[in-house]
């Protein structure tokens, strides 16, 4: 198990309580369990979470499979372009 700190952003901490509730909602339904909430003002403030390494690396991989199919999406289009100016 790793810990993820995700940051609660506010003005107010009205705001960032608002943004807490949203934020446990969203990571709760990824897998993740909340553990703490460490209130440091407007964008310091982090909602601390304990994940899986699992979970860890399935989101990684999605990750760099989007960067790998935009690479590849901006590559079509430059040779494309290229093939069209001779």
């Amino acid at each position: 198990m790793a810990l993820k700190n995700i940051v609660v952003g506010g003005f107010s901490k009205e705001q960032r309580e608002k943004e807490l509730e949203r934020v446990k909602t969203k990571y709760e339904k990824k897998g993740y369990k909340f553990l703490k909430y460490i209130d440091n003002g407007t964008l310091k403030s982090i909602a601390v979470f304990e994940v899986s390494a699992s979970i860890i690396r399935k989101e990684r991989s999605a990750q760099l499979l989007m960067l790998g199919t935009g690479f590849l999406i901006i590559s079509a289009i430059l040779y494309f372009k290229s093939m069209n100016i001779n």
